[in-house]
């Protein structure tokens, strides 16, 4: 029976090789290359004995330990929630094409706003050689979980800002309050008095400063709030079930939804009600994905710079990271502008 190497940190003289990874894990070398590389299947029970032992030996493929000794790898992590979300596509080139400017790499990571399927991804960078990271928040992280990969990659807020981090890094958002503000001013102005918001997650910061926005603008004891989730389909459950309980005297005569596919959803469940928007409910949402001047009725929305903010978020990280520096603390806010079109009108 092949005995494992020694791994006493002490006594071991030399780096981990292929071939200690191979013999501790009862396997080739050959297979712990495929393994690593993912050119060729391997049961998962071995590759998962494979893996520990990599992660044991602290074993680093010789492609990845040169690019250390040369002190970078020119790739940089993306997180993001929703990459099916045109917002977040759009969000995503431009940290692409910023990178691709200076000569790095992005490894994208979709968590579809799960925080379980974000903790997977943020730890399996963790334990990647990559230069930074740009992250939109799907769910709020504990301070302590992104403070950890702090020391061991520059990082990016990008869209979402993160309670207690946003002042040790660099953060890229819209004016989420503004924006909300410019919905309940479109709205008084167009004579609604009662609107239903539909906000996104309660703990995400860009879902309560867009909602707190528009209470100040709309008028706060004529709004009531809903949670959804940033998916088309709560918003479509969120209005249906609005309108079902609500009588005819008291029905609000407008929705705000906090993103655009809620406001999809929310214009559906109307119609679906055999109402019609925006003769009966008007509608608006959030972010300006291209989807939302296509549609009929077109929606009303605000335009957040999805591009720009994925681009300014990995330049502003990279303009340092290219240099062997840390990127000072940061704050980028770039500005929102109200689209008004055809799911908005005057109450009858």
């Amino acid at each position: 029976m092949t005995r494992e190497p020694e791994d006493d940190g002490r006594r071991r003289r030399r780096p981990a090789s292929i071939k200690d990874v191979a013999a501790a894990a009862r396997v080739s070398p050959t297979t712990v290359s495929h393994v690593l590389s993912g050119n060729r299947p391997v049961a998962e029970e071995t590759a998962e004995r494979v893996r520990a032992v990599v992660n044991r030996l602290g074993y680093v493929p010789a492609s990845t330990a040169r690019s250390l000794q040369a002190g970078a790898t020119n790739v940089i992590g993306l997180l993001v929630p929703d990459i099916t979300n045109q917002f977040f596509a759009e969000l995503a080139k431009g940290v692409e094409d910023a990178g691709h400017d200076l000569g790095y790499g992005v490894i994208l990571c979709n968590t579809e706003f799960d925080p379980a399927r974000e903790d997977h991804y943020l730890q399996l960078l963790r334990n990647r050689f990559i230069d930074g990271m740009v992250y939109a928040a799907g769910s709020m992280p504990s301070r302590d979980r992104l403070a950890s990969l702090l020391g061991r990659f520059p990082i990016a807020l990008a869209d979402e800002v993160v309670p207690g981090l946003q002042d040790e890094t660099v953060l890229v958002t819209a004016d989420h309050r503004r924006g909300g503000q410019l919905i309940g001013e479109h709205l008084r102005t167009l004579g609604h008095r009662r609107a239903l918001a539909v906000s996104g997650p309660a703990d995400l910061v860009s879902s309560v400063e867009r909602i707190a926005g528009f209470r100040e603008a709309f008028g706060a004891d004529g709004v009531t709030e809903v949670e959804g989730a940033f998916v088309e389909r709560s918003g479509y459950d969120a209005v249906a079930d609005a309108l079902r309980k609500s009588g005819r005297r008291g029905r609000f005569t407008a929705v705000f939804a906090a993103n655009d596919l809620m406001a999809l959803g929310a214009v559906a469940a109307v119609e679906d009600a055999g109402l019609r928007v925006p003769d009966d409910v008007s509608v608006a949402g959030f972010d300006d994905i291209m989807l939302a001047g296509r549609v009929h009725p077109s929606l009303t929305t605000v335009h957040q710079p999805a591009y720009d903010i994925g681009r300014t978020a990995a330049a502003q990280l990279l303009q340092y990271v290219h240099r062997g520096e840390v990127p000072p603390a940061s704050r980028h806010i770039l500005p929102v502008r109200l689209k008004p079109r055809a799911s908005t009108a005057a109450v009858r």
